[in-house]
């Protein structure tokens, strides 16, 4: 702070019997004003940023674990608006404080010196006021906003812990003002067409960000990995996605007829290489799904009571769900009835069926067990290359230096699953991806997997010539 010298003229002040101010005694109690005013407006400064930036879920799991202020930070984010309003009142009394200050100062002190040097009236009431203001809006700058702000984003939480307490117990205090402020702000933000956007929406999009943000943080500081932050995110997702956008299309749902014989089933169910399987009424017929039956059953049963060959009495009841139901509540359905499988319906028509292997993809990118015999080969061709299925994206860069990126946040490892991510459905012979330089086109599928695509550079592309 810039500390003026104190004029000869600056008379003393005093009252009949009460105390008796000099010059210096009122410069030090102006100066001890204005700096507290300036300390002051940090702490509602500090406590603004800290306040915006800690996270709901976060104080929700402070309150919930008792912490001293967790109550009345909580109390203070849930009304957002209020909250504004009394740190914006607090800062503008202080600063209306701290001006009202330093202006009565210029006027009895810098001015009449100013003026004992001949400085002209007019130019040393301007003078003077320029020789308070500069240096008060310097140091409120730095010590009232700039400090306190940077310090609380480095430690929201203990500012909004210790603060929130002071900071109720303010707006009980100023409640009429607040509640005028609150009141005009949010009637002039819906009359707006900015104002229009889903609370409720979003708070949502909030938590997600905040949820990727939390593990992005996590994974650059080593406590997790990139698979175990993919995990994350794709979690965060599952409540927003629906079931028709990650379901087995109907057309590809490989299903047992109800009038088959055991012995046929299980020489059917054997090809096919699954464990669980919708039976129908009708061979070929999905919208006559009547139930399922496990391979194990068939197998048990063929054993035990082979002079009954009916399959059905071993039909397990298959669960419905609705095509626009979220995955995330899906994933609750089969683990509460411990099913593995459903079908997924529109306005009563089959259009596909959803197991659970599918949901733990969607977390964890493609599984494959012992009986996915993917390909892995990858041979020169004449203009490219011939790549199996299961080859890896990493060993596709290394040898031929075609860089296949994923589009999504899914963890991606082999040239099917990027397939199938791009193409957004089950791949088909013929189908053709064009990624850059280069066209993917798929060659030989079985069931909804690649089993050999070719990759070929486009006519008239720039890239460089794949390594041989």
């Amino acid at each position: 702070m810039l500390v003026f010298p104190r004029p000869a003229n600056r008379r003393s002040v005093s009252g009949d019997g009460g105390p008796h101010f000099t010059g210096s005694t009122m410069w030090t109690i102006e100066l001890v004003v204005i700096v507290a005013m300036i300390a002051i407006n940090g702490v509602f400064a500090a406590y603004e940023i800290a306040l915006a930036s800690i996270g709901l879920a976060r104080l929700h799991t402070l309150a919930g674990q008792h912490r001293r202020g967790a109550a009345a930070a909580l109390r203070m984010k849930e009304k957002m608006e209020a909250s504004l309003a009394v740190v914006q009142l607090g800062i503008t009394l202080v600063g209306a404080t701290a001006a009202a200050t330093g202006g009565a100062g210029a006027e009895e002190s810098i001015e009449p010196l100013l003026r004992e040097w001949g400085v002209s009236g007019g130019a040393a009431r301007f003078l003077a006021i320029a020789l308070v203001v500069a240096p008060l809006t310097v140091l409120t700058i730095m010590f009232g906003e700039l400090v306190p702000k940077v310090f609380a984003l480095r430690n929201q939480e203990w500012v909004c812990l210790r603060l929130s307490p002071a900071m109720q117990w303010f707006s009980y205090s100023v409640w009429p003002a607040v509640w005028i402020l609150e009141s005009a702000v949010t009637w002039i933000v819906a009359l707006s067409r900015w104002g229009r956007r889903s609370e409720q929406g979003a708070a949502q999009e909030t938590a997600i960000q905040e949820l990727r943000g939390a593990a992005a943080t996590a994974r650059m500081s080593r406590l997790i990995g990139h698979r175990e932050e993919g995990i994350i995110v794709s979690a965060s997702r599952l409540a927003a996605t629906p079931l028709r956008r990650i379901m087995l299309p109907v057309e590809y749902i490989g299903m047992l007829s109800a009038d088959q014989t055991l012995s046929e089933a299980l020489v059917a169910a054997h090809l096919g290489m699954h464990t669980r399987y919708p039976v129908t009424e009708e061979p070929g017929n999905a919208q006559r799904i009547i139930g399922y039956v496990n391979f194990k059953d068939i197998v048990a049963a063929l054993r035990l009571a082979p002079h009954d060959p009916s399959l059905r009495r071993l039909l397990r009841d298959l669960r419905i769900l609705d095509a626009d139901a979220s995955v995330a509540d899906c994933l609750e359905h089969l683990i509460r009835e411990r099913n593995h499988i459903a079908l997924v319906q529109h306005r009563g028509k089959t259009i596909g069926m959803i197991t659970l292997e599918d949901i733990l993809e969607e977390l964890v990118g493609e599984i494959h067990d012992e009986f996915d015999r993917m390909p892995t080969y990858l041979n020169r061709a004449a203009l490219g290359w011939i790549a199996g299925g299961f080859v890896s994206l990493s060993q596709l860069r290394e040898k031929t230096g075609i860089d296949l990126q994923a589009s999504g946040e899914k963890p991606i490892y082999t040239l099917n699953d990027w397939i199938v991510e791009r193409l957004g459905r089950p791949p088909q012979g013929g189908d053709e991806i064009e990624s850059g330089a280069w066209r993917i086109v798929v060659r030989k599928t079985r069931d909804v997997l690649v089993q050999e695509a070719y990759l070929c550079r486009i006519e008239n592309s720039d890239a460089p010539p794949a390594e041989a």
